[in-house]
C-alpha cells in the first residue's frame, strides 16, 4: 500500500404516565450477551394531572420506580403552550455497540467499547427550536437490585445546514450531571446542565470520545478492500456513500466532511479516508478532510502527501507545491528521504 491508512408537548396540559413493562423477575435476573428481552414494552398513557410521572413496574406489578422528577415539562421561550423535556424508550444493547437516536428519531448503531450488553432506559432530550443537537441519557438496568444506573451520555449533533442527518455522536462524561441512577435523577436540573455541557463542548478543546457509526466503519472497510483489489469502479461507488447529496449547494464539503469524518482518537483512519476520497476522484472532500488533519496533527507526515496529491488533481498547483514541500522537508528531518516518491521531487 503506497500510503499509510494508518422534538415536545403540543400545548395540551395532559400528564403522561410512562409505563415501562419489565419481564418477570426471574427472567430479568439473567443478562444475555446480545442484549435482553426483559424490557419489552414502553407504553405512554395520558392522565389528568399537571405533573408527569415515570412509573416502572415488573410484570408481577411490583413498582421498581415511581417518580415525578424524571420527565418534567419545561417551559421554553417560543410559546407558553409548548414545552421542552424528555422522551423515554427502552433499548436492548449489544456488547461494545451503542444505539443513538437523533433529532429525527432515527437510530444509529455506534462502535462503543465501553457499552455493556443489557437493557437500558433511554431518555432523549427534546427542545423547541433546536434543530442542531440532542442528548441521549442511558440508564442500565440491574435485575438483581431492580435499579437503573446512569452509564452513558451521548451528545448527537445533526447537520442543520444540509440534510439534517447525524453528523457526530460524542460520549460525554456521565459524572457531569451529578446523578448516578434514575432514582436520584432530576430532569429539570439536568436539562440546564446538559445545555451548559454542549456549550462547553463547542467552545473548548473537548476530550469527549467521538463514536464511529457502525455503518461508516463497515463501508470504509469495504472501500479499502476495493482499493487494494484495484477495483476502481467499486471504490468510487463505495466512497460515494460517504457523501451527502448537494442539490442546492447546502451540502458542500465544508459543511460536513470534517465534523462527520474527523475522529480525533482515530486520526489514522481519517487520513486513510481522505486518501480514499482522493483515489475515488472526490478531490474537494479529500482536501477538506486532509487539510484539517495536517493543521491539527502536524506530525501526521503522510497526510501532507495525500493533501498535496488532492490539490494537484484539482489543478491547484501552488497549494500542491506547498504541501509537497512540507512533506519533503519532514521526511528529510526524519531521515526517510529514500521513501520519498519521485513525483514529490518533480512537483514541489
Amino acid at each position: 500500500m503506497p500510503r499509510s491508512y494508518g422534538s415536545k408537548h403540543d400545548g395540551r396540559y395532559l400528564a403522561l404516565t410512562v409505563l415501562l413493562m419489565l419481564a418477570n423477575a426471574l427472567a430479568a435476573e439473567t443478562l444475555h450477551p446480545e442484549g435482553l428481552s426483559a424490557l419489552q414494552e414502553l407504553r405512554i398513557a395520558e392522565g389528568n394531572d399537571d405533573a408527569q410521572s415515570l412509573l416502572i413496574t415488573d410484570r408481577a406489578g411490583t413498582v421498581v420506580l415511581d417518580t415525578d422528577k424524571v420527565l418534567p415539562r419545561i417551559e421554553n421561550e417560543f410559546s407558553p403552550n409548548s414545552y421542552d423535556g424528555y422522551l423515554a424508550e427502552l433499548l436492548a444493547e449489544r456488547q461494545a455497540r451503542a444505539t443513538a437516536i437523533d433529532l429525527q428519531g432515527e437510530r444509529h448503531a455506534l462502535l462503543s467499547p465501553a457499552t455493556q450488553a443489557g437493557d437500558y432506559l433511554l431518555l432523549i432530550t427534546r427542545e423547541e427550536g433546536n434543530g442542531a443537537y440532542n442528548f441521549n441519557l442511558k440508564f442500565r438496568y440491574d435485575g438483581a437490585t431492580k435499579s437503573f444506573a446512569l452509564s452513558q451520555i451521548l451528545l448527537n449533533e445533526n447537520d442543520a445546514q444540509c440534510d439534517r442527518s447525524l453528523l457526530s455522536s460524542y460520549a460525554m462524561d456521565s459524572k457531569a450531571l451529578g446523578a448516578t441512577s434514575i432514582a436520584d435523577f432530576d430532569g429539570s436540573r439536568a436539562f440546564g446542565t446538559l445545555r451548559a455541557l454542549r456549550l462547553a463542548h463547542q467552545t473548548s478543546a473537548s476530550t469527549a470520545e467521538k463514536l464511529m457509526p457502525e455503518a461508516v466503519a463497515s463501508n470504509f472497510d469495504a472501500a479499502l478492500k476495493a482499493y487494494q483489489a484495484g477495483n476502481a469502479q467499486e471504490l468510487k461507488t463505495l466512497v460515494g456513500y460517504f457523501l451527502s447529496s448537494d442539490e442546492d449547494g447546502a451540502c458542500g464539503p465544508g459543511n460536513y466532511i470534517v465534523e462527520k469524518y474527523y475522529f480525533p482518537q482515530r486520526v489514522g483512519w481519517s487520513n486513510d479516508l481522505g486518501f480514499l476520497f482522493e483515489q475515488a476522484g472526490h478531490y474537494p472532500e479529500a482536501v477538506e478532510l486532509l487539510q484539517h488533519i495536517t493543521r491539527r496533527h502536524p506530525d501526521r507526515v503522510v497526510a501532507n502527501l495525500n493533501l498535496a496529491d488532492a490539490y494537484w488533481a484539482l489543478g491547484e498547483r501552488e497549494q500542491a507545491r506547498e504541501a509537497y514541500g512540507q512533506y519533503h522537508d519532514k521526511m528529510l528531518a526524519a531521515q526517510k528521504q529514500a521513501r520519498i516518491p519521485p513525483r514529490v521531487l518533480e512537483r514541489k
